[in-house]
């Protein structure tokens, strides 16, 4: 299946370099507003993750990778990108800009987007609801990072001790939507400097994971901390259970069985006791911090770990993978 990335920052660029060796997805053609020497140079080096291995280069109109010259295209509208031209089957948008079905729509492909909205037809966590897609399902949702990390354990634990309500709070990494010094922006905790300050705002997840997980719709609530990190981010999540466990040895032994078993790949758990730099370039989704896991009364806290690049990046290639083979 030929693949159309449009916007290479940072998860266009890692599924980028994910799919450089694919035995059945390749990416046939890129769109970004960028000069492609400024993409080829943030290619070869990476500040947190270091240097490609890839050799790496760029021509008028391509990049090149190992020796493969693949289109490169530079339209700000999705309806601008000559998609058909380059053969492109399925586009990933991963801009961050557009997510409402009237931009999506104009790129002419079926749409992979890498961000949450409610304006498509399906949103999808790889391993909880993915089977669920419709041929017809042309626009679909990855969600983000945060639902990809709270979902797997909150899925387990809700269909065991049952969720009543469900609270959760990520701390996590600055990124692009925030400013490196005080600017002017909409949300005035984001114009803060987002290297100094730790800033509480909001996050998309809620929202899509009472899409994933209907059942709890309108019981769930999040928010979210970012702080002075690049990378790596945790979930504290907080469920009332109707059918609480006995203690947190029956909670981190329920989520061990699930990531040997359903969610195995997804999912897993950690009996050490790390801090964020030890989970840099984990591909799961979410590593419960097994220590941190505490029970009282009908309360159940776990605390679970998240490269937010490297691990959903790995769940968009899982993702493809499957609709490459319907």
């Amino acid at each position: 299946m030929k693949i159309g990335i449009n916007g290479m920052g940072r998860i266009g660029r890692g599924l980028f370099k994910a799919l450089s060796n694919h035995p059945s997805l390749e990416v046939a053609a890129v769109n970004d507003v960028a000069e492609p020497s400024a993409i080829a140079h943030l290619l070869r080096h990476d500040s947190y993750y270091g240097g490609w291995e890839s050799r790496v280069g760029h021509a008028d109109g391509a990049l090149s990778i190992n020796g493969r010259e693949i289109p490169y295209f530079r339209e700000h509208s999705p309806a601008q990108i000559p998609w058909r031209k380059a053969g492109v089957d399925l586009v990933v948008d991963a801009t961050g800009k557009f997510k409402d079905r009237a931009a999506l729509s104009g790129h002419g492909r079926r749409v992979v987007l890498t961000a949450a909205s409610r304006q498509v037809d399906r949103q999808v966590v790889f391993g909880l609801n993915h089977e669920a897609i419709e041929a017809d399902d042309n626009c679909i949702s990855a969600t983000s990072c945060t639902t990809h990390c709270v979902a797997p354990p909150l899925w387990a634990i809700h269909r065991s001790f049952r969720a009543k309500t469900v609270l959760f709070n990520t701390v996590h990494c600055y990124n692009v939507s925030q400013t490196l010094v005080d600017a002017p922006k909409s949300d005035p905790r984001r114009a803060r400097a987002g290297a100094l300050n730790m800033i509480p705002t909001t996050t998309s997840a809620s929202v899509a994971l009472e899409e994933v997980m209907p059942e709890l719709a309108g019981r769930i609530r999040g928010m979210a901390i970012r702080v002075p990190a690049p990378a790596v981010s945790l979930t504290e999540i907080i469920v009332e259970a109707q059918k609480p466990p006995k203690d947190s040895a029956a909670v981190n032994a329920l989520l061990a069985a699930e990531a040997e078993n359903s969610l195995k790949g997804i999912l897993a758990v950690c009996n050490e006791e790390l801090v964020s730099q030890d989970f840099r370039g984990t591909p799961f989704s979410s590593v419960v911090d097994a220590p941190l896991t505490s029970v009282d009364g009908d309360l159940i806290r776990i605390i679970a770990w998240y490269d937010n690049e490297r691990g959903y990046v790995m769940r968009l290639v899982d993702l493809l993978d499957y609709l490459e083979t319907r």
